[in-house]
């Protein structure tokens, strides 16, 4: 199908210019929804490769495909972003000529980065999974299963770079005359039915990748505390899949945005929004095992895991008050502590001559020590003879004989 015969075929079924714009085609969602994603997994990788680089010091593979796959995403977002001027959420038939290429350059670059990213974010999965299977068949699974999203991802990203040959047809088909294929859109039916092969086969490896390391739940050595982290690990995985299951709903409700009728800019922006955040979750899932422990560990550093309960006791003198407190009159006036000057079973002196208190003198006496401790219970403490007891210590014999050895 020519470019002139998809204008004639929108013209004979002109769409409303004035209908409402549904909530997925409005600016405001469009930007809020991507670049908040976007933000949130750049700090997720930023994360992971500080922890591998500075913490760890083992930077591999899965390490440079998904910092790859960061980059890869950074560049279709930029592009849904710059199509929004260029057409994005409203009407193809009314864009104006000029703008009209530009949105088809846009679009040919972030479905392009799009459908290459897929792959780099299920191969650095793969790659950090290699790094837990050292051997037996979960490695050679997961090998396989490299091999295989390999040559799915090479196979569909050569499409979608080479959709029009000469390329740059793709975008300028007023000026020349491009032989398209598949993502080109040359035949609808082709172009259709590569949309829903790419994103089902997609939305499966998804699954596949996200259930493999499911087998380290059958360990007996898993603690509570991991069981707990990797099932939070693999709930955020299934959004990923979910969202995935959810982008394939909208290309076939939609038939690649050619039904009801024929409008690429109209149709396209609920499954280019969950494109976005396909990646951004999945580079977020992949990154959280590798920094979650080191932040959790700080966490733990910082705030407060232990409590301590601090308790007193009081003693009673011989007139039933406390030690240590201020006693009132009925008058509510304070005359004196129980401890002041000249009172019997003195603790402190309250005399109002604080350097006295602190400089007194101590003379030894040969019954309790020191003339200016009164206090019975003060001068056991210091001196166990003072009692007036003596101090006798106690061993019993053990009658068992030793043994030898112990297990």
């Amino acid at each position: 199908m020519q470019f002139e015969d998809l204008l004639v075929a929108m013209l004979s079924n002109p769409p409303d210019p004035d209908e409402p714009l549904p909530l997925a085609n409005k600016k405001a969602t469009i930007y809020g929804t991507t670049i908040t994603f976007l933000i949130v997994s750049w700090f997720a990788v930023s994360l992971r490769l500080f922890v591998r680089f500075r913490v760890v010091r083992e930077p591999g593979w899965d390490d440079f495909f998904v910092t790859l796959s960061a980059v890869f995403n950074t560049v279709a977002t930029t592009c849904v972003l710059l199509s929004v001027n260029y057409g994005l959420g409203h009407h193809f038939l009314y864009i104006p000529m000029p703008k009209m290429s530009t949105y088809l350059l846009l679009f040919y670059i972030e479905n392009a980065v799009y459908i290459s990213e897929t792959a780099l974010i299920k191969i650095s999965l793969l790659f950090q999974y290699l790094r837990i299977f050292k051997a037996g068949y979960m490695r050679w699974l997961c090998i396989g299963l490299l091999a295989l999203i390999t040559v799915w991802g090479l196979a569909f990203s050569f499409l979608a770079w080479f959709p029009c040959f000469p390329v740059k047809g793709y975008w300028n088909r007023m000026n020349m005359k491009p032989k398209c294929y598949g993502f080109g859109f040359d035949d609808p039916k082709s172009f259709i039915a590569l949309f829903e092969a790419h994103t089902a086969t997609n939305m499966t490896f998804d699954v596949v990748v996200f259930l493999t390391p499911m087998v380290l739940f059958g360990r007996s050595n898993l603690r509570k505390k991991n069981v707990i982290g990797m099932t939070g690990i693999f709930m955020f995985g299934a959004v990923v899949v979910f969202t995935s299951i959810w982008r394939l709903y909208s290309i076939v409700e939609n038939r690649a945005a050619t039904q009801p009728y024929v409008d690429f800019t109209w149709w396209t922006p609920i499954s280019i929004i969950l494109s976005c955040l396909e990646i951004d979750l999945a580079i977020m899932c992949a990154s959280m095992p590798i920094f979650w422990p080191v932040i959790e560990k700080s966490l733990s550093q910082i705030f407060v895991t232990h409590e301590v309960h601090v308790t007193e006791h009081r003693r009673l003198n011989e007139n039933g008050l406390e030690y240590e407190l201020e006693h009132t009159n009925g008058n509510n006036e304070s005359q004196s502590r129980l401890g002041r000057s000249g009172s019997h079973g003195t603790l402190k002196s309250s005399g109002g001559n604080s350097e006295e208190a602190l400089t007194r003198e101590h003379t030894r006496n040969a019954s309790f020590g020191f003339d200016r401790y009164k206090d019975q219970y003060v001068i056991e403490q210091v001196d166990p003879l003072a009692g007036g007891g003596i101090a006798t210590t106690e061993v019993e014999a053990n009658k068992v004989p030793k043994q030898k050895w112990m297990i």
